[in-house]
């Protein structure tokens, strides 16, 4: 069995956002009284996933999470940007935790949209987590909160996280860093983090995650992808035009239908220590959400 991630191989699916409104004639100046955002379990993905495997096996996580800094209206024309919120820092930023499609929750944070031309919403986002299921050669099948840092908070706040980190969430408390040290036999975390992502714990032969030095970035992610993320803070940017509906409610939803996508190697239905082969390696892939924007 292998116990480094030197012998894995990485992919990704990066972000989609696309933007699907009800009608074909523009309505320039619209009055939104409410944004609200939601995801998506189980309704099958409307765009064509980057990365398909015939052999992987597909899970959707039974929760999920994102952390968002901030959130901004981007005015068209004569119309300003309109702020919803900007909670400061990525420390302080609104945790919104989704566990199935009926769940939803309001951007506006008590404020009043002004009537006006807006082309798009950006939400800058620190994090985004999900509950997905690990199997452990000694204590059997476990479910796990696995947070992935989309922002880089060492460099902006002197925090711990680089782009890419995955750490493992056990209720409400960061207890390690993942998919580095010490995956075999039961995929435990490991802290701090250059102990996590060097090889043999020794802080200072950092990993090489699919062409990035994990000294600046984490597992999760290709190469491509980070190189393109916006940095230090990632953000989300949603283009849209306001189209003529019936409502006056825009809703965000984040779809993470079969998101957990990886290679069963014994074919117990789970990903665990005994998927790693040296010999065949592993391929994972935690996909970003996609994204829609309907206006109801």
């Amino acid at each position: 069995m292998i116990s480094d991630m030197r012998k894995m191989t990485f992919i990704i699916l990066l972000l989609s956002a696309i933007a699907f409104m009800t009608s074909c004639e523009k309505n320039d100046d619209k009055q939104i009284t409410e944004i609200k955002i939601k995801t998506s379990f189980n309704t099958l993905k409307q765009g064509i996933a980057e990365k398909s495997i015939e052999s992987f096996t597909y899970e959707t996580p039974q929760e999920y999470l994102i952390a968002i800094k901030s959130a901004r209206l981007i005015g068209a024309g004569e119309t300003e940007d309109f702020l919803l919120f900007d909670m400061g820092d990525l420390a302080s930023s609104v945790i919104y935790n989704f566990t199935d499609d009926t769940d939803s929750y309001s951007l506006l944070q008590g404020n009043t949209i002004p009537e006006g031309d807006y082309e798009a919403i950006q939400m800058e986002i620190y994090y985004q987590q999900m509950l997905i299921s690990i199997m452990t050669i000694d204590r059997g099948l476990e479910y796990r909160n696995y947070r992935i840092y989309l922002s880089d908070d060492a460099e902006v706040e002197e925090g711990l996280h680089q782009p890419g980190d995955m750490c493992q969430v056990n209720d409400g408390v960061e207890i390690g860093w993942l998919m580095g040290e010490a995956q075999y036999p039961n995929m435990d975390p490991v802290t701090p983090r250059d102990a996590a992502y060097t090889h043999n714990g020794d802080c200072s032969s950092w990993y090489d995650f699919a062409g990035k030095n994990a000294q600046n970035f984490g597992p999760f992610g290709s190469l491509e992808f980070m190189l393109n993320a916006p940095q230090p803070i990632y953000y989300a940017l949603l283009n849209f035009n306001f189209e003529e509906a019936s409502g006056e409610e825009l809703v965000i939803d984040f779809n993470i239908n079969d998101a957990w996508q990886f290679e069963d190697k014994n074919g117990d239905g789970h990903f665990g220590a005994e998927d790693l082969d040296e010999n065949d390696p592993s391929e994972w892939h935690l996909a970003m959400p996609e994204i829609t924007v309907s206006f109801n």
